[in-house]
């Protein structure tokens, strides 16, 4: 079993370093530093590997067209490990005016059995549009769709096919025959969008950049493997480590108690962030003689990649470790900042609703 797929992670505990050394990616600290963004990702090293975003962002600096490909597999809902990823796919548009290209792969979602029909996909793929659109990106600069609907880019996938062999497939997703062949075809769907950004209705080919845990590495690699061969720039990646659990571990979609949900109820909220993994003694005298280690602990985690600036963040981190803040307390300063979010988000989402139509792609 391979401790990394693209359709589970196995290990709690992941070393990086040994990840981008298996996959051959390059360390994101090998960058020269004026080619950096100036973006939490990057200051908190949650952005640790690349392929190619060198070249991405040099293109940015010489002011040509360039591209962001952010796919989204609608199983449930979006969850705060999402929100990382589209909230920096934001920046790049509104810093640097980049399109972004956001595919909702509502027949992945169908094939993989995550759901039981197809109206359950696509009424799924409209919630997470909704929730999407209402992070505020520019329709001018979003071309977003939904597969079943956008029914192109199966021809785009058709066309990529040639590309392929059934052996390469299967060697690089680990499938055997008994999978069924709506997946066997799925890589083809996933490099067409991929190259998508770079049609010529789309301005033609240019450097497009995906943001994904290194879990889907592989559908970058597949891409990258015929990009060439139609006559388009191999795209290029950026890794960013995994959110953490609420419980310790990896979050999954599959279980609700590890994830903070963006239409998730207030109440829920609370409950969940009140029986989240912290990094505390076992109980308060310990506490206080003892500090906290803010290192593993999940509330702290979230507090500091969502909520809290650079300075915050150092004296936050110094109080727990001197015993001077309790796990209770941080925890609700979590709950009040999540409350806070959540309920001026889920307006957001009522309003964006109105919208979804006027942002996909036909």
């Amino acid at each position: 079993m391979r401790e990394v797929s693209p359709f589970e992670v196995e290990s709690k505990e992941l070393d990086y370093e040994k990840l981008i050394r298996q996959f051959g990616t390059q360390p994101i600290s090998s960058l020269k530093k004026n080619l950096i963004p100036d973006h939490k990702i990057f200051r908190l090293g949650i952005a640790f590997s690349h392929r190619d975003f060198d070249k991405f962002m040099q293109a940015i600096k010489q002011g040509k067209k360039v591209a962001i490909v952010s796919g989204f597999q609608p199983s449930s809902g979006m969850h705060f490990g999402h929100l990382m990823t589209f909230q920096t796919n934001l920046f790049f548009q509104k810093k640097y005016g980049v399109e972004v290209f956001i595919p909702i792969s509502d027949d992945e979602t169908y094939v993989t059995r995550k759901v039981e029909t197809q109206e359950q996909a696509l009424e799924n793929a409209k919630k997470i549009a909704a929730q999407i659109i209402a992070l505020g990106f520019k329709k001018r600069l979003t071309k977003m769709f939904i597969d079943s609907q956008y029914t192109k880019i199966y021809n785009f996938a058709f066309k990529l096919s040639r590309g392929y062999t059934i052996s390469l497939i299967k060697d690089a997703y680990g499938f055997t025959d008994s999978i069924n062949p709506g997946l066997m075809f799925y890589p083809c769907v996933q490099a067409a969008h991929l190259l998508m950004p770079q049609l010529d209705e789309f301005g033609g080919p240019k450097h497009t950049l995906v943001l994904i845990g290194i879990d889907q590495d592989v559908y970058v690699r597949i891409a990258r493997d015929i990009a060439e061969k139609f006559g388009f720039i191999r795209p290029g990646a950026l890794h960013l480590k995994f959110l953490p659990g609420l419980k310790g571990g990896k979050m999954s979609g599959s279980k609700p108690e590890t994830c903070i949900y963006l239409d998730d109820k207030i109440e829920e909220v609370e409950r969940k962030i009140l029986n989240a993994f912290t990094g505390g003694q076992g109980n308060l005298e310990d506490q206080r003689k003892y500090g906290g280690n803010p290192n593993i602990c999940v509330v702290f985690k979230y507090l500091a990649t969502f909520f809290l600036n650079e300075k915050e963040m150092t004296e936050h981190e110094r109080n727990c470790k001197s015993g001077k803040l309790m796990c209770g307390e941080c925890k609700q300063m979590l709950i009040n900042k999540l409350k806070k979010f959540l309920r001026e988000f889920q307006k957001k989402v009522k309003k964006a609703e109105e919208k979804i139509d006027k942002f996909l792609l036909g």
